[in-house]
């Protein structure tokens, strides 16, 4: 697709593909996301972010990624960038959040819970 998914777009994709639950998580506070990302470890929870790259490389737009674990004691989100140019990454949780909490079209950006 030439503009990419919406997050509502690829939950009902992960519908359709997956025997998992899919659950549409936007409009969170700061403290819910990281109460999310602590969850992230447990195996039988899986994260896509939505976000806008422009946040943190300073160019870019709208991606989904995976969420890979959550370094609670340094505060860092490992990413799985599926993009070969950025690779996995880490971020600050708080920098991740302002990225994610931002606007596609008529609705905020977020993340989806696949368990």
């Amino acid at each position: 697709m030439l503009l990419g998914l919406t997050l509502d777009e690829l939950a009902a994709l992960a519908r359709r593909k997956t025997r998992r639950t899919v659950t549409v998580l936007r409009d969170m506070s700061a403290e819910a996301f990281r109460e999310h990302l602590r969850r992230s470890n447990d195996p039988g929870r899986r994260y896509i972010i939505n976000f806008t790259r422009k946040a943190i490389f300073g160019a870019g737009s709208g991606h989904h990624s995976p969420v890979g674990g959550y370094l609670e004691s340094e505060d860092l989100v490992f990413v799985l960038d599926v993009n070969r140019d950025y690779q996995p990454w880490l971020v600050e949780s708080g920098r991740l959040f302002d990225a994610m909490n931002t606007w596609d079209g008529n609705k905020k950006r977020g993340m989806l819970l696949l368990q």
